[in-house]
């Protein structure tokens, strides 16, 4: 089934999960992958498709230690989404890597990392790492 199907919170209460990744794309393929690439190497992921989402994702479940979004997105924009996170007290804090296929022009976006597509891997890992943990302990087989 995947990650985007994913419905509600990973988690209840206000504890978020070590390493929890928001990723908010509109691309379903992109974020399929993102999210399988994510969870397979332990970290707890939740999706959103659209700015607002993202923001409604961030309104009412535990906050996660990064949100990876993409910069081209119909509605809001991810830079639009950035601002919006950037301004709210209650959000400031969180790490955001910003995922673009356009190269921003430095300093316009307040992001902690930019990923240029196509970018690996080991690329987004380096991205994420920093606030998630380095790699989360991997359950039990």
């Amino acid at each position: 089934m995947g990650c985007p199907a994913r419905v509600g919170p990973l988690c209840p209460g206000s504890v978020k999960p070590p390493g929890h990744i928001l990723v908010v794309d509109d691309n379903d393929a992109l974020l399929e992958n993102l999210c399988d690439l994510l969870e397979s190497e332990g970290y707890a992921v939740a999706v959103a498709r659209s700015g607002h989402g993202a923001l409604e994702h961030l309104a009412h479940d535990p906050l996660p230690s990064v949100v990876l979004v993409d910069h081209m997105m119909p509605g809001m924009t991810g830079a639009e989404l950035v601002g919006r996170i950037r301004t709210d007290p209650r959000l400031a804090g969180l790490r955001v890597v910003l995922s673009t296929g356009l190269a921003p022009a430095r300093g316009t976006v307040a992001v902690d990392a930019v990923l240029t597509k196509p970018f690996g891997i080991e690329e987004l890992l380096e991205a994420v790492r920093p606030a998630a943990g380095s790699r989360p302990p991997r359950p039990p087989a």
